[in-house]
């Protein structure tokens, strides 16, 4: 199914509203989930997270503009779809629940886990046949995990998706821009690219969201995990064939 597939799919589930994020807290949630409530599915997710792994793993082979923009789109969706489902609220309840039950320290010092995150980067391309490096996992310092949890505490995560689309879609102009000239290699620009900091800042926030979508907290998001670690990739993968 193609992105404009996709598009069609999510007015349409507009209209009709979506099941996901009708009734129950976020304690209750948990409580089901410890029951082994089976995984939430959602077709216009399933959609675009189908659409984001095969940007990433295209992005993971080689450098592309039109990957990076197809990953910018999916972004944007993935915003509005939250943006109508009260997706940043249902997030800020499971993070105060989850410091209500195991203290703020849970969340600063969550990590995602280094062989699931192999794992899940192999599926998407990150393996002997990609040309970019697989990434460390993220581990930023404490005062910038704090900073990012007081803003996933205060405002969610559909802007920072809207945002990191942006600067996606400006990386996807510099990589048509650096194609028409390079012949081999990358083009260094980190140290004179305004857009590298912009992009490094997304990256940490990825990282730390990537942490807590691994975790059990966020059953109720339909593949978390994969949602979460294919957008961290395929910022990755944009931004190394950018040369940041």
């Amino acid at each position: 199914m193609s992105v404009e597939v996709g598009r069609r799919v999510f007015v349409g589930s507009v209209v009709t509203g979506l099941p996901l994020l009708v009734g129950g807290g976020a304690q209750l949630a948990w409580a089901q989930r410890s029951g082994g409530t089976a995984r939430v599915q959602d077709p216009v997710v399933s959609q675009l997270l189908a659409d984001m792994k095969q940007a990433v793993r295209g992005l993971s082979k080689a450098p592309s503009g039109e990957h990076t923009r197809r990953l910018a789109s999916s972004l944007r969706l993935l915003s509005a779809w939250g943006a109508s489902n009260q997706f940043d609220a249902r997030v800020k309840d499971t993070l105060r629940g989850v410091v209500a039950r195991e203290g703020r320290e849970a969340l600063l010092r969550r990590t995602a886990d280094p062989a699931a995150f192999k794992a899940e980067a192999s599926e998407l391309g990150f393996d002997r046949t990609s040309a970019v490096p697989l990434p460390p996992v993220a581990s930023d310092d404490y005062a910038t995990r704090e900073r990012i949890v007081n803003d996933l505490l205060a405002n969610g995560v559909t802007a920072r998706w809207t945002r990191l689309a942006e600067a996606l879609e400006i990386s996807a102009t510099a990589m048509d821009r650096q194609a028409s000239t390079r012949s081999r290699g990358i083009t260094l620009v980190a140290q004179v690219d305004p857009g590298c900091a912009m992009i490094q800042e997304q990256l940490n926030y990825l990282g730390v969201q990537m942490a807590f979508w691994c975790a059990p907290w966020f059953w109720w998001v339909p593949e978390p995990c994969a949602l979460a670690t294919s957008a961290y990739l395929g910022v990755w993968a944009a931004e190394w064939w950018r040369g940041c």
